[in-house]
Formats: C-alpha cells, structure tokens, sequence
C-alpha cells in the first residue's frame, strides 16, 4: 500500500471484531512507531491485552465501547530531562513540548502501519492520566498521552469529511480568524 493510500484509508475504529491481533503484528507497529521523527525518543509504549486491564482503561476514559478492542495500546512519554538539553537554549522543551511531539509522530507511524496490516485504530486522547498510569504501572516521570485501540474492524463507517486545503493552509503570515 502507498503511503498516500494510508493516510486517506485511516479512519477511526470504534467497533472491533473478536479476534486477536497477533504478536508479531504488535511488534512491528512499534517497530514503525520508533521510526517516526524525534527530539528526544522518550515514547514509551504498553501494549494491553488483558479484559481486565482493558476494562479499567475503558473506566479510566468513561468510554465503555474501548472494550470491543483486542489491544489497547497506552502511549506515555517519559519527562525526565536528559543530560545533553542542560545547557540548550531550548532546555525548556525537552522536558514540556519534546515528549509531546515525539510520541504524537510515532503514533501516527503507528496508525499508518496498521492501516497497512488491515488494522483498525482510534486515538483516544480523554482519559484520566492518573488512573491510567497507574493501571499501567507508569512511575511519576511518564505521563500517559494517549490510548490507542488496536484490533480489526467490524464495520466501516462513513468517513468525515476534510476542511479544504484552502482554508487551513497559509503563505508566510496566518490571515485567518
């Protein structure tokens, strides 16, 4: 599958067949996570499988549906500042906006190599951080940044339309509202 074809074939899963996504499958989403651009490589990754683990998790985002997914997949991003930002004039973002950044791209390298697979995901971003690093067992200097479900889909559905590029995209300045 070209690239292009993936990103326009992504679309947000809420409904999962009951089937098992395979080891090796996870793997290599990771695998391709980690290749994603980065500041800091402070991703870190949890793959849970466990209906019990998965039904906290659906607790901890008030988001029942969570359970249809085999694997949800929680994304932290580890805050401890590294050594070599000390004395950077961007120290500051070492430790607020690289995580962030980082775990946003490999994340998305995440979802693109599912599509590839002929898995389906969904970004969850609302959820309490510290139910949901606790269910993981994060330790205080990992912040959970998002839920991912992982499985294969049970349906398609209707996919939302896209601002046009016209409206998003400026030249040198922003003009917009």
């Amino acid at each position: 599958m070209k690239l292009e074809e993936a990103i326009r074939a992504r679309y947000s899963v809420r409904k999962y067949m009951k089937k098992q996504v395979p080891h090796d499958a996870i793997v290599k989403l990771v695998d391709a996570a980690r290749w994603a651009p980065y500041a800091s490589e402070r991703w870190r990754f949890v793959a849970v499988q466990e209906e019990e683990t998965r039904s906290e998790l659906a607790e901890a985002a008030r988001q029942k549906w969570i359970l249809s997914a085999p694997v949800i997949m929680v994304v932290g991003a580890d805050f401890t500042i590294p050594r070599r930002c000390e004395w950077r004039w961007d120290a500051d973002h070492w430790w607020t906006l690289f995580p962030i950044q980082d775990t946003a791209a490999a994340i998305q390298n995440l979802m693109l190599t599912a599509v590839d697979l002929g898995l389906g995901t969904c970004w969850i971003g609302s959820f309490n951080d510290g139910d949901v690093a606790r269910i993981v067992g994060f330790p205080f200097a990992i912040r959970p940044v998002a839920l991912i479900t992982l499985g294969y889909p049970a349906e398609e559905p209707g996919r939302r339309e896209r601002r046009p590029v016209e409206e998003v995209l400026f030249w040198e300045a922003y003009e917009g509202n």
